[in-house]
């Protein structure tokens, strides 16, 4: 009977022993699952992006965006003409409109920042994704929506007009409202004969000084799609890829512009493009 006990006991052992060696096997794999690079995208958003992150988009050579701009990924913006310049604080200003739900935005701001970060800095931008019901949907990017932006040469002036956060209505929820003066600009310029009627009010939109005009992503963003931050960050920083020449090349456009804007400054900026 003992002898009985006995083996009764070392069974108990072994099952438990199995019970342990199984759970602490589960932990594991779920903790490298929860690092995944899919999960990092969703554990990303809404958090402040590390200045770390900005530098390296800031940090990205004028050489490689000047060599993107030969292949031609991208498209160019619209030169225009106004009766008056487009300015705040007494420099050119870069005004950009587009929401957090929309992907060719999402695209565009990767692009955006690249290339206002030759001209001044960031902080405090977020990290945030399109829609999840749009086309391209989840492409990661970030938010311009209580962002900081410090330049000597130029102003920036976003507006995100809403969330990426479905509505009962089947839109999404309001987040910034354009100004009269805003509102004026964007009527006239996001209409024909400037934009075809039917994509007269498309976003993204961005003025920069009433001089030149860019109404639509300048690349599709579908090369994003299925990518987080870090890898997109590193193929623009590091390869020659369809990734790199489309943001690269419509940042060059973008630097072009804003350098013919503030009369080629600064120098050692414009000088490259």
């Amino acid at each position: 009977m003992a002898k009985r006990e006995s083996q009764s006991s070392v069974l108990t052992f072994i099952i438990i022993f199995v019970i342990i060696i199984v759970g602490v096997f589960l932990m594991v794999f779920f903790a490298l699952r929860g690092n995944s690079p899919s999960s990092s995208v969703n554990s990303n958003e809404g958090k402040v992006v590390p200045s770390s992150t900005i530098q390296q988009l800031s940090d990205i050579p004028m050489s490689n965006i000047k060599n993107s701009l030969s292949t031609k990924a991208s498209t160019a913006l619209q030169s225009v003409s106004y009766p008056s310049p487009l300015t705040k604080n007494g420099l050119p200003e870069v005004l950009y409109v587009g929401a957090e739900y929309c992907p060719f935005c999402a695209a565009e701001r990767w692009a955006l920042i690249v290339a206002l970060s030759k001209f001044g800095s960031f902080s405090n931008l977020h990290y945030t994704k399109s829609s999840s019901s749009d086309i391209d949907p989840n492409t990661a990017t970030f938010s311009f929506y209580g962002s900081k932006y410090t330049s000597k040469y130029i102003s920036f002036v976003p507006v995100e007009t809403y969330t990426n956060v479905a509505d009962a209505s089947g839109g999404y929820t309001p987040l910034q409202s354009l100004t009269s003066s805003e509102s004026s600009l964007f009527n006239h310029f996001d209409a024909p004969p400037y934009v075809s009627s039917s994509n007269a009010g498309s976003i993204p939109f961005v003025d920069i000084a009433n001089k030149y005009i860019l109404i639509g992503a300048q690349y599709v963003p579908d090369v994003l799609q299925s990518k987080n931050w870090s890898e997109i960050l590193s193929a623009i920083s590091t390869s020659n890829s369809s990734i790199s020449n489309d943001i690269l090349s419509a940042s060059g456009y973008l630097i072009q512009d804003i350098c013919k804007a503030t009369n080629g400054q600064p120098s050692n900026i414009c000088s490259e493009i």
